[in-house]
């Protein structure tokens, strides 16, 4: 018997299980934990128990990371991915109207038709009033534009400005997550590293014939610490070799 302790986690290979191509490599998987239960089925005689057993036995697994990918994200939530040929993207910008002179310049092209101009307050998002676009010399209530330059009348000078416009792109990847369809089955592959009591490293994988993402998933996004996400397989038996998953050593 050799005992070890795990140096690092996984590396993750997820294969469609219809035709056992790769759907996706993944190596940032921070930890994979699996839960084993099983049914306890009892036989009794004279209302005692003298006999029981297990049955039903069920696996889950569970990865832990705080590295994503959009391939990653296909697989847990049955998601479809799509390349727009066009398309365009939100923006969002504050800023102030100048002082001298009261224009306020957009970082991106703005696709026609998209740009609303609102006076805020200080913090950037408590909205005043809404800006119309006026062709001519703009009011107090209005705005011209000129290419990427935001012209409003001298009374909005230094006022702070929130402008939400929409940019033209090509070739946008889009992932779409729908009510009515859900994750495929995968076979699994993770492959860690583990350390034994006399300083050998080995190398372990674990296999997963047969793992198919739940419904439920959890996402944190947080401005102040790394995000983390954490993703729940069913795993179900091998029908010719009942196997829920095994271990190998190298």
């Amino acid at each position: 018997m050799e005992f070890y302790g795990i140096k690092n986690a996984c590396k993750l290979a997820f294969y469609k299980k219809s035709d056992g191509s790769l759907a996706a490599y993944f190596p940032f998987g921070n930890s994979i934990a699996i839960s084993v239960t099983g049914d306890s089925v009892e036989a009794t005689a004279q209302g005692s128990t003298i006999i029981t057993w297990a049955a039903n036995r069920k696996a889950t697994a569970t990865i832990e990371t705080q590295v994503i990918s959009s391939k990653l994200l296909t697989i847990v939530l049955g998601a479809i991915t799509s390349t727009e040929p066009t398309g365009t993207i939100a923006r969002f910008e504050n800023g102030k109207f100048g002082t001298a002179s009261p224009t306020f310049t957009v970082q991106d092209t703005i696709s026609s038709g998209t740009l609303s101009v609102f006076l805020v307050e200080d913090d950037g998002a408590t909205v005043i009033s809404e800006l119309s676009s006026v062709a001519g010399s703009p009011t107090n209530a209005q705005y011209s534009i000129a290419n990427k330059v935001i012209t409003t009348h001298v009374d909005n000078a230094d006022k702070n400005v929130l402008c939400i416009y929409a940019v033209d792109g090509t070739n946008l990847d889009k992932i779409t997550i729908k009510a009515d369809e859900f994750a495929q089955a995968y076979s699994i592959k993770a492959l860690g590293k583990v350390k034994t009591v006399n300083g050998v490293e080995k190398l372990q994988e674990i296999n997963i014939p047969n793992a198919t993402a739940q419904t439920n998933a959890d996402f944190t996004y947080s401005a102040s610490d790394a995000s983390s996400f954490s993703f729940t397989f069913d795993l179900a038996a091998d029908p010719a070799s009942m196997e829920l998953f095994s271990f190998k050593s190298l």
